[in-house]
This record gives C-alpha cells, sequence and structure tokens, in this order.
C-alpha cells in the first residue's frame, strides 16, 4: 500500500488506535535503543507522578485529553 494512502487511513482511525500505531512504529525500530528510550520514559513519567503528588500539576481524565485533542484537530 502506497504510504501516502496508508497515512490518510490511519489518521481516520479514533485517538486511542492512532496512539496504538504510533506504540507499533516505535517498536518496530531498532532493539537496542528500545530499553535505552523505555527509560528515559520510566525517568520522565515518575518526575510527572511525584509533580502530581507534591501538588504542583493536575490530572486531566484521558478520555477527556483525547477529546480536546481531536477537537482540537478539527475532527
Amino acid at each position: 500500500m502506497d504510504s501516502a494512502i496508508l497515512a490518510r487511513e490511519v489518521l481516520k482511525l479514533p485517538a486511542l488506535e492512532r496512539a496504538q500505531m504510533i506504540d507499533a512504529l516505535w517498536q518496530s525500530f531498532d532493539p537496542a535503543e528500545q530499553a535505552t528510550i523505555d527509560q528515559a520514559w520510566l525517568k520522565e513519567s515518575q518526575a510527572r507522578l511525584k509533580s502530581y503528588r507534591e501538588g504542583r500539576i493536575e490530572s486531566l481524565d484521558g478520555a477527556k485529553a483525547l477529546k480536546e485533542i481531536e477537537v482540537g484537530l478539527g475532527r
């Protein structure tokens, strides 16, 4: 399938399915780099959780956040 056609079709998917596609594509890259990427995301998520627990950031409902993204994209 032509990549432009594939991209158009993927962009029609709901946000969660598009996120799953992104994850699948990331997983297809060099596995040796994946451990480094995973560690970076672990460090980032721990920092965000700490900030949340300390009251420096607020949480946002996942479904609401995805809906706001979709609205922002004009979908």
